[in-house]
């Protein structure tokens, strides 16, 4: 088979076996998002490289919330890997971008990070959860404990979280063997996928728990209408949320 073919094949094992066995983790941290925006607050998320992508996936996202605040520092941003691979590494940074997060008590933040065992990652868990932040991981367990914790406690993100949801990404992320360095990566594409997932049940709990219609984003690209009503949905979080 085609090693396009095999990619295919693996991303939908694991994308079906998430689904599954996730069930009970995406059900709590849905509940957690949906009770938190019903209260008034909004959904912080988190990340470092690539996993910084996952993060921005939900921001202004058609069909996504409106009251979803990225917490996207540009030094570990994954247009920089090599700084950004060093700075997640820094044992004391992640003090200095919780001081710039408008976290508070009772709102969820979701902490992605394929491998969870970076200071920065660990320590964000750590600072929110001080916050009263209820802390959701997103994370690749068999990736996780198959390598050693750079935190200088020895801790993984999925021992510090509050709800950890597994990705089911292999160690080293790669899915399809090449007879040297396998070749594949499904991280981002699990956690993007992970991420709309956790939205539409968040979206339906809204409903179905607090009566509340979902503050949903829609395209731009539909009708008219569109760019003014998420304006003015937007509107209302814009102190939360910032649009620029």
């Amino acid at each position: 088979m085609n090693a396009d073919l095999v990619y295919f094949a693996a991303l939908q094992e694991k994308l079906t076996a998430m689904a599954t066995a996730e069930r009970p983790a995406i059900e709590r941290a849905a509940r957690a998002v949906a009770d938190s925006i019903a209260a008034g607050g909004v959904v912080h998320y988190f990340g470092s490289g690539h996993s910084q992508l996952v993060a921005v996936e939900p921001l202004q996202r058609a069909g996504g919330l409106a009251p979803v605040n990225v917490i996207a520092d540009p030094a570990l941003s994954p247009v920089a890997p090599r700084h950004a691979g060093a700075a997640e590494r820094v044992s004391g940074y992640a003090a200095a971008v919780l001081r710039t997060a408008d976290i508070r008590a009772g709102e969820v933040v979701i902490v992605v990070s394929n491998s969870g065992i970076n200071a920065v990652p660990v320590e964000f868990a750590l600072g929110a959860r001080e916050l009263g932040a209820t802390v959701v991981a997103v994370t690749s367990r068999a990736h996780s404990l198959a390598a050693e914790s750079r935190h200088i406690g020895g801790r993984r993100l999925l021992d510090v979280a509050d709800i950890v949801i597994d990705t089911h990404g292999n160690p080293g992320d790669t899915v399809v063997p090449l007879g040297g360095p396998a070749v594949g990566a499904l991280s981002t594409v699990l956690g993007a996928a992970l991420v709309n997932a956790l939205t539409c049940r968040a979206a339906e709990l809204l409903v179905e728990h607090h009566g509340q219609a979902p503050p949903l984003i829609v395209s731009q690209n539909t009708d008219g209408d569109a760019q003014r009503r998420n304006d003015e949905l937007l509107e209302r979080y814009r102190d939360r949320c910032p649009r620029d």
